[in-house]
């Protein structure tokens, strides 16, 4: 089973107990299933109507970079495309793995610094938001990093794991040991100007 798999599992575990969380104290306060409103979507909508954000068009937007004590932190932006498919539910987590510039992985899958953030509606046009930090290979033996070249990185939004690319430019080094996990990722969230 690869990285992948058992993280697109684990957040599919995550997303059916979020659900089920919410399903069953309404059952057992008699109302329907329909009833249940799902987390994050509240006043949005029937969630079982919004199809999975996965399977619509993103632009992910680098809007700055910060480094502190040792760790770049990249933040970007996930663009909704206005593609005339309509609103979308977006999850409260993405998937990120650095790439080389043949497209082949490059180290471990980055990892949730927190718990994932609650599902939420994106409308088209509308923008969600999360942070990368990423620790900076210097942090580490060498020997043991095997730092590598990174030409960007590969995401993936919901249950599609459909993977998009983006370019971060030149000059970013990763380590290439697997078992090393230096690079994180904050819950996302929808844009404040939305």
């Amino acid at each position: 089973m690869s990285a992948r798999t058992f993280t697109t599992a684990a957040a599919r575990s995550l997303r059916t107990a979020v659900v089920a969380g919410v399903a069953v104290p309404a059952l057992l306060a008699g109302a329907p299933l329909a009833a249940a409103d799902t987390a994050g979507t509240a006043g949005a909508g029937d969630a079982g109507t919004v199809p999975d954000c996965g399977f619509h068009r993103f632009k992910l937007i680098e809007n700055g970079r910060n480094a502190a004590a040792g760790t770049m932190a990249f933040d970007f932006a996930l663009a909704r495309v206005s593609d005339g498919a309509g609103a979308c539910l977006m999850p409260g987590s993405v998937e990120v793995r650095w790439v080389d510039g043949d497209g082949e992985q490059v180290g471990a899958w980055a990892r949730q610094r927190s718990e994932p953030g609650e599902p939420f509606v994106l409308d088209e046009g509308d923008v969600a938001e999360f942070t990368m930090f990423h620790a900076n290979t210097g942090n580490y033996v060498p020997e043991e990093c095997e730092p590598t070249e990174a030409a960007g990185i590969e995401y993936a939004i919901g249950e599609s794991g459909e993977l998009s690319y983006a370019g971060l430019g030149p000059g970013l080094t990763v380590c290439a040991d697997s078992e090393i996990q230096g690079t994180s990722l904050s819950p996302v969230t929808p844009s404040p100007y939305n």
